[in-house]
């Protein structure tokens, strides 16, 4: 019987996914939980030569580990299924490893931003190339959107469970009616994370064109250890996609926390715990 937490990842047995898998361990091991590996096949043929990737795939890991794994192998579509199996499971994340976004995969966004929006259950993507030793830094974009706040409530709880500090960096606008927004939206923030006892500074990003990259910049200077951003339609950025798909691909490889804020209702006041 699965242990709650679980988190859940999709597996495709390469180098990513095994960082995946390392992660979703760390993270069970860390909550008491356990780690759900899905692959999906696009034919019931493929189910049988699946099964043996499968065992392959986790020969190098201990028996202390395997106690904690749950496989499975189902026919279907990645971009709706992965979504389905994460609300059945009631999974506490998705932790999925990327190859990121290559030629025009970066104009219509990667299949980790399809995955994105078509869940409600957040989303832990880590690129594969940065062991997460560590969770002491974590910075937290938001805008003048109530979407952008929605991810308070997940990154809350992996500061408290890790004793890390979020570092909140509004997007400075320069209509001053947004801006205000933004500082309105920076209070309610505070007032979750106060409220969930949880370590907090305030980012002062000078007011850029690059906010995106001021964001990486930043986090360079404090030596984080992951993003954390909802991901929504009309994002933080006129071209929200892009601004995702940077953060997840963004080049210091730290993983990002996300979930598609459109699929949660309204941030409410009580911002019950969520265990991750």
């Amino acid at each position: 019987m699965l242990k709650e937490p679980i988190y859940l990842v999709p597996v495709d047995f390469t180098d990513e996914a095994s960082s995946a898998v390392r992660l979703a361990l760390d993270l069970a091991e860390a909550n008491d939980g356990s780690a759900y590996l899905l692959h999906v096949v696009s034919k019931s043929s493929e189910k049988v030569a699946a099964r043996q990737l499968f065992t392959d795939f986790l020969e190098s890991y201990s028996e202390k580990e395997l106690d904690l794994i749950s496989t499975k192998v189902i026919e279907g579509d990645i971009f709706n299924d992965i979504g389905k199996a994460g609300d059945i499971l009631k999974a506490a994340l998705i932790v999925m490893g990327t190859h990121g976004a290559h030629g025009m995969q970066k104009v219509f966004g990667s299949r980790a931003v399809k995955l994105i929006s078509s869940s409600a259950t957040p989303f832990l993507i880590t690129q594969g190339k940065k062991e997460v030793e560590k969770i002491n830094n974590i910075v937290m974009p938001f805008s003048f959107a109530k979407e952008s706040i929605q991810i308070t409530n997940f990154v809350g709880a992996i500061a408290k469970k890790f004793n890390a500090t979020i570092h909140l960096c509004g997007f400075h606008d320069n209509d001053e009616w947004l801006d205000a927004k933004t500082k309105s939206n920076q209070s309610v923030v505070r007032r979750a994370l106060d409220g969930m006892n949880v370590s907090y500074e305030i980012a002062h990003l000078p007011p850029s064109k690059s906010y995106d990259k001021d964001l990486v910049e930043f986090a360079k200077s404090i030596d984080a250890d992951m993003f954390a951003a909802a991901y929504f339609k009309e994002g933080i950025l006129p071209t929200p996609n892009t601004f995702i798909q940077g953060m997840i691909e963004n080049e210091l490889n730290l993983p990002l926390l996300t979930v598609n804020a459109e699929e949660l209702s309204v941030i409410n006041s009580h911002y019950s715990f969520m265990t991750v």
